[in-house]
């Protein structure tokens, strides 16, 4: 299946079961798995940093519906969205069979502490061995503190939930003291889900492409990004003008 890319970010255009799949086998050094929406590429689209930031992944999956609708206005359809929690809750089912040790990066005070609990009752065999806020000192001893306690707690999965593009950076700014860990993947607000603290749409909304609504009903201050993601899908290329600019 061909991939997709726009703003100078590649899309993987892979299932849930195939990204969750290529992730667990992938050898030799961290998987990287970043998460790509509407937003972050309208970000891009201002912002080359960001882009090459994001292609820094090993995996580039599309999370929310934005990113389905340019590919298929664009004429590069996708198999369909790999919601960055979807993705995780796979990897968590996976690791709860195979015995792979779990640890959670990020959230507001406590809340990586509760997402455990919860996910230890949906998953009693699950090894979570251990858990941290995001709010820390990325720069200085606290940052070189966090390193040392995940490597001491030996993951085999890393989650790091601090928002993009904030857990992105992190994450490739230590790589390099996070080798022996198998998947790190960003997954940008799953952990407040995780603990309770914020709901998902229903089913019927996320089939209906309208996720999107539902936060920003359920979280009224996300009503100023809206603007963005009308600008995201405003600027997208239909599949006509590529081929006209290609043609040139």
């Amino acid at each position: 299946m061909e991939d997709f890319k726009l703003y100078g970010v590649r899309i993987d255009n892979l299932t849930k079961d195939e990204a969750v799949h290529r992730s667990l086998c992938n050898t030799g050094e961290p998987c990287v798995v970043f998460t790509p929406n509407a937003l972050m590429l309208e970000r891009c689209r201002r912002d080359a940093a960001l882009a090459e930031l994001l292609n820094c992944a090993s995996l580039s999956l599309a999370d929310g519906a934005g990113v389905v609708m340019a590919a298929e206005k664009m004429g590069t359809p996708l198999v369909g969205r790999v919601a960055g929690i979807d993705f995780g809750a796979e990897l968590l089912s996976r690791a709860e069979r195979a015995g792979l040790r779990v640890f959670l990066l990020g959230g507001g005070e406590g809340v990586a502490e509760r997402a455990a609990q919860s996910l230890i009752k949906k998953h009693p065999r699950l090894c979570i061995c251990g858990t941290t806020w995001g709010y820390f000192d990325r720069e200085g001893e606290e940052n070189r503190h966090i390193i040392s306690h995940i490597r001491a707690c030996r993951p085999d999965l890393l989650f790091v939930c601090m928002g993009f593009p904030v857990q992105e950076r992190w994450v490739m700014d230590n790589l390099q003291h996070l080798t022996d860990i198998r998947v790190i993947a960003c997954l940008g607000g799953s952990l407040d889900v995780w603990a309770g603290d914020i709901r998902r749409a229903p089913a019927w909304m996320s089939r209906a492409r309208m996720e999107w609504l539902w936060r920003m009903l359920r979280q009224p201050k996300r009503l100023a990004r809206l603007p963005e993601i009308v600008s995201f899908l405003w600027h997208v290329p239909q599949k006509e003008e590529i081929k006209a600019q290609n043609s040139l």
